[in-house]
């Protein structure tokens, strides 16, 4: 189990980093069209596409697996507080089970989705170019397959306290 933890640690911090290049690049790719516009009066026409289509995608969805592991998502606890540690760490299972499920879902949902817009080999119009999209189609997928597969480590992880202690060597 230790291996499957230590891979699952690698591959969500790679995807991670990626989502980080993916804001510095966009970062850079705006200002080089801003600068070229107001300096020279040269456009790039296919920023708008590529940050909405690439950029962003990439850091919404791929660093989800990471965030999962280091428990850095959203939660609400309202009746923690009052659980013994034996049922808060029930309480915290169920939770990832049903992370695991839904992140499931929106993988295979969102796989089949990948699937067929390559099949159809979309593109975006952008004045005489024909820019192909259909690539970042697979970002939302990879990003929530990790997820589920983070999520559902960490609900066995709360039942067992041997693995709970792997899980927290891998948040660091």
């Amino acid at each position: 189990m230790g291996k499957l933890i230590a891979l699952a640690r690698r591959i969500a911090r790679i995807m991670a980093y990626i989502g980080a290049i993916a804001v510095v690049a966009m970062m850079l790719h705006i200002t080089l069209d801003v600068a070229l516009r107001n300096l020279f009066r040269i456009s790039m026409n296919t920023v708008p596409e590529i940050v909405a289509r690439y950029y962003m995608t990439a850091l919404a969805f791929l660093p989800l697996g990471w965030l999962e592991l280091r428990r850095q998502m959203i939660s609400v606890e309202l009746i923690d507080f009052a659980l013994s540690d034996r049922m808060r760490r029930f309480s915290d299972a169920a939770v990832m089970v049903v992370a695991a499920a839904v992140y499931s879902f929106l993988a295979w949902t969102n796989w089949d989705k990948a699937v067929s817009e390559t099949r159809v080999g979309t593109l975006v119009e952008i004045a005489t170019y024909k820019m192909p999209v259909w690539h970042s189609f697979y970002f939302a997928p990879v990003g929530f397959t990790l997820a589920a597969l983070i999520t559902a480590l960490l609900a066995i992880g709360y039942m067992s306290p041997k693995i709970a202690a792997e899980l927290d060597e891998a948040e660091q």
